[in-house]
């Protein structure tokens, strides 16, 4: 076995053994700051119903805690004005939500594999079928305007392999959180058996074409498709660094990082 590899075992063995510890010390921090300035709050909702299987589930939240180890990642969050910023990860399907990991803040390195250690730990949820894309907006909604943090923007990164179908329509839901000066951008999850209305087949084009125009908004929103389970990864990677460095440049730079 390699040496690279068996010392990131090892780092793993013993961060197995110190998150009890780690993710309380993480909470009560984030709980100390609250009021406290962010560059951003940002609600990450993925989809764990059971249109996708536990293989999706595990790629989905692999490539979040992936993203929240790698450098460019950090280097985006401490490079914003108040180098910090909050984050809350939220599961759902039909008209569910389970809150894996309530609000945390980030401003360094450790911050952020705290938060991705404490996610990795997780067991996704199995939710039953069905796709409320305006409960878990609303559920969203009521996160950020009740986190306390003040925040220079907030945004919300829903994923989704179907239409709305339960609860609300999205038009009005999606209207008021918009009203609030929240930015939704989109993971659509655009293969295998997609979901419309009532549970009807719809194609891949027709999905994407959904997100941009039914569920995205606000400033500098846009959808990030995941066009096959191999792209999870790179597609979460580029949609969380264009999210944390709002920069528009950001969109031309990682669209040549390689899928892996």
């Amino acid at each position: 076995m390699p040496l690279r590899e068996e010392a990131c075992k090892g780092k793993r063995r013993i961060a197995a053994k110190l998150i009890p510890g780690l993710l309380l010390s993480v909470a009560m921090c984030a709980a100390a700051e609250a009021g406290e300035r962010v560059d951003m709050q940002l609600v990450i909702a993925a989809d764990v119903s059971t249109s996708m299987d536990a293989e999706e589930k595990a790629l989905q939240q692999r490539g979040f805690v992936e993203a929240f180890r790698r450098p460019e990642i950090i280097e985006a969050i401490t490079a914003g004005r108040n180098g910090r910023i909050a984050v809350t990860y939220v599961e759902w399907g039909g008209e569910q939500r389970r809150l894996v990991i309530p609000w945390t803040i980030i401003t360094n390195e450790m911050d952020s594999w705290l938060f991705s250690l404490k996610l990795e730990v997780n067991s996704p949820a199995k939710i039953h079928r069905g796709t409320s894309i305006s409960g878990m907006l609303s559920y969203a909604d009521y996160l950020i305007r009740s986190s306390g943090y003040k925040a220079t923007r907030s945004l919300i990164n829903i994923s989704g392999d179907g239409v709305n179908n339960k609860g609300r329509d999205v038009a009005p839901v999606r209207g008021g959180v918009l009203a609030g000066g929240i930015t939704i951008n989109a993971l659509p999850v655009v293969y295998g058996g997609l979901q419309g209305v009532d549970e009807e087949a719809i194609s891949p084009e027709s999905l994407l074409a959904y997100f941009r125009r039914e569920v995205i908004g606000g400033p500098g929103a846009f959808a990030e498709p995941v066009a096959a389970p191999e792209q999870y990864s790179s597609a979460i990677f580029r949609k969380l660094l264009r999210e944390i460095s709002n920069m528009s440049e950001i969109a031309a730079i990682t669209n040549r990082v390689p899928h892996r």
